[in-house]
């Protein structure tokens, strides 16, 4: 009987699985984004009708950045190679998703797929939101304190806008918070499986957007023999898996060097490359073209992937470089002014451009918004780092800066493109002052958000211990 008992009392005081619950919360931030879709298309069919779901003017197949269904009907898989407009990996997602409508007979429509597109919106919305768990669980060691923290993100306007714009924002986004994790954890715990999962993760964000230019890919080889030598267990195979993930990262960018004549894996890199710089396009004359340039430029041509727009970026691009190699503390002051652009459009609220139909009626919205954006987000930010930084100089934790130092060099190679993105745009603004800084931003949020909460954290843990020191002489007396 008693043995019964024990063995009941055992059962009963069994943990629960470590995975649990960051499944769980991957399960309710996808719930949330397919209830919020859901929620449009029930009340507000009339816009679904015109082809609106939550952002007017919103499909895929009319972005920027996408060819277009037409071209990958008609033409096949093919024009996934041929692309060079953006790499290839969201445009693939398209034209798997158009395939139930073209296997039963029927031309595909915009509509339909972008349906489709919002499952994965919401997927890899919760997968952002699990990251997010999981980060501020290790951090803190505190469950509760990791649950707000995901939820508190799953509720900002920012959040739901960003991963829903039906580009491959959402996909860069999540591709991105994932590597970060991974890096952190890898030099955290200095196991070589997380050091992998980073790479993986780099070369889906790779497949996404010019996330790995030349610079970054020569900083990433070495950063690879780093890993090598800090991992442990210490291993010649994990070199060669690293090795290999490096290799799939160069793939796509050797391929367009081969045919276009450029690294850039997304031909819009000339208009920022020469934004940045003030270089108008207008002031830029033809060069002599590259052969290849001249055979391949129509092979393909959809939305904005163009012949135009390859020869723009050559052109920009080449004029840019030349300008930085040749007048290199002009080019230093013309990015710092560039900066100044782009700095307070990084932080404005997502209602000046990046809002959607859901958002207008969302009642927090704009209370969320208010506080996590322009001079209130700064400060928090501010807030942040002045709080870790007084954590490092207590427990007198230096070395803690070269443990995570590979950490901030990635972070800060993704953060200068953010900072360096505007452009002139329409090409007759005589200033380079468009930019999306606000929408990139979102590449490098994860991070911050994370060590906001466990800055937080931090400082409720020294105010719990002030309050405790200070009833302990009234509890002896």
């Amino acid at each position: 009987m008693s043995q019964a008992v024990s063995a009941t009392a055992t059962k009963a005081r069994r943990p629960r699985p470590h995975w649990l619950a960051p499944a769980v919360i991957w399960v309710v931030g996808s719930l949330w984004i397919l209830a919020i879709v859901q929620w449009m298309r029930i009340f507000r069919r009339d816009q679904l009708e015109q082809g609106v779901i939550l952002r007017l003017g919103d499909s895929a197949d009319s972005a920027w950045q996408t060819i277009r269904m037409w071209e990958m009907w008609t033409l096949g898989p093919q024009v996934l190679w041929q692309m060079h407009i953006y790499p290839p990996l969201y445009d693939g997602i398209r034209f798997l998703l158009m395939l139930p409508d073209t296997f039963s007979g029927a031309p595909p429509t915009a509509l339909a797929v972008d349906k489709r597109l919002y499952w994965l919106s919401a997927v890899l919305f919760g997968l952002v939101a699990m990251v997010i768990y999981l980060w501020i669980r290790d951090l803190t060691g505190n469950g509760w304190w990791a649950l707000s923290g995901s939820l508190l993100w799953m509720l900002l306007p920012s959040s739901i806008s960003f991963m829903t714009i039906l580009n491959q924002t959402g996909l860069a986004i999540a591709s991105m918070a994932v590597a970060f994790y991974f890096l952190y954890r890898f030099l955290r715990t200095r196991r070589n499986i997380y050091a992998a999962v980073f790479l993986g993760s780099l070369l889906i964000a790779s497949l996404t957007r010019n996330v790995v230019q030349v610079h970054v890919f020569l900083i990433l080889c070495v950063a690879v023999v780093a890993f090598y030598w800090i991992g442990r267990p210490r291993s010649w195979r994990y070199l060669v898996v690293y090795g290999l993930l490096l290799a799939a990262i160069a793939f796509w960018p050797i391929r367009a060097l081969a045919l276009y004549n450029t690294f850039d894996v997304s031909t819009h890199t000339g208009y920022n490359r020469a934004g940045a710089l003030w270089i108008h396009p207008r002031t830029v004359p033809e060069p002599a073209w590259p052969e290849n340039i001249e055979q391949n430029a129509t092979l393909l041509s959809s939305g904005w992937n163009t012949q135009e727009t390859l020869r723009d970026n050559y052109r920009l691009g080449s004029a840019a470089n030349e300008f930085m190699v040749t007048q290199p503390l002009e080019a230093a002051q013309r990015m710092f002014d560039s900066a100044q652009i782009t700095w307070p459009v990084m932080f404005r609220s997502v209602f000046i451009q990046w809002e959607n139909q859901f958002l207008m009626e969302y009642p927090v919205a704009r209370s969320l918004d208010s506080l996590f954006s322009g001079a209130s987000f700064q400060l928090l930010i501010a807030t942040t780092v002045l709080i870790l930084l007084a954590r490092v100089v207590s427990q007198g934790n230096y070395r803690i800066f070269i443990r995570y130092g590979w950490f901030a060099v990635f972070w800060t190679l993704t953060a200068i493109p953010v900072l360096l993105s505007n452009r002139h745009w329409p090409v007759e603004e005589m200033v380079p002052i468009h930019s999306e800084a606000d929408r990139l931003r979102a590449l490098i949020d994860i991070p911050v958000f994370v060590l906001m909460f466990f800055a937080a954290f931090t400082a409720a843990q020294w105010i719990g211990a002030s309050l405790r020191k200070h009833r302990s002489p009234e509890v002896k007396s």
